[in-house]
């Protein structure tokens, strides 16, 4: 029994389509698309807030009704604030990364200093710890350029993948199996 279900040619060559438009207007428009983001990060913040202010209405046996109130008006405020200053929500999210990748380097050092692994594994252990303490650290020093180049790079990576599915699904894919009536 297969597990692997293997997506049709046509599914494929969408799919390619898809990733090399996409990344061709994140690399048109890095800016346009950080602004995107941004809002939508906002936006989401703000509607977290409106349903926790409103948690109440719909829980009526919850014990903290006070407290999702309290949680609901900092959501709200949080989020009309981040619409209003797109510029500050974009470095918010630049110091989550960095944040994230320092928090996974001193992790990953613990592992290779103290794991019982081969001494190779240690040692790649340490080595990602260190890149990605040296990228956080990156991250935290230059937050807008930081972010600004990750969605060039991410606008990059759609475009080779795409390209990528593109020849498999044009030069290697396999031909549909004809059925055969007798």
């Amino acid at each position: 029994m297969d597990v692997i279900v293997m997506p049709s040619k046509k599914s494929l060559l969408l799919r390619s389509i898809v990733n090399i438009i996409v990344g061709l207007i994140i690399v048109a428009w890095p800016a346009a698309t950080l602004v995107v983001l941004v809002y939508a990060f906002a936006i989401n913040i703000l509607i977290i807030g409106i349903a926790t202010l409103f948690e109440p209405v719909f829980n009526k046996s919850s014990h903290s009704n006070i407290g999702a109130v309290i949680l609901g008006v900092i959501g709200i405020a949080a989020g009309i604030y981040l619409i209003a200053r797109p510029v500050v929500t974009g470095e918010i999210i630049a110091l989550l990364i960095a944040f994230w990748a320092i928090l996974f380097g001193i992790t990953d050092l613990y592992i290779g200093f103290t794991s019982k692994t081969k001494e190779g594994g240690s040692l790649l252990f340490i080595l990602a710890g260190v890149i990605s303490l040296i990228f956080g650290i990156y991250v935290l020093n230059s937050p807008l350029e930081t972010i600004l180049s990750l969605i060039f790079i991410i606008g990059l990576y759609s475009i080779i993948v795409g390209a990528v599915l593109a020849c498999v699904g044009l030069f290697f894919y396999p031909a549909a199996k004809k059925s055969s009536k007798a």
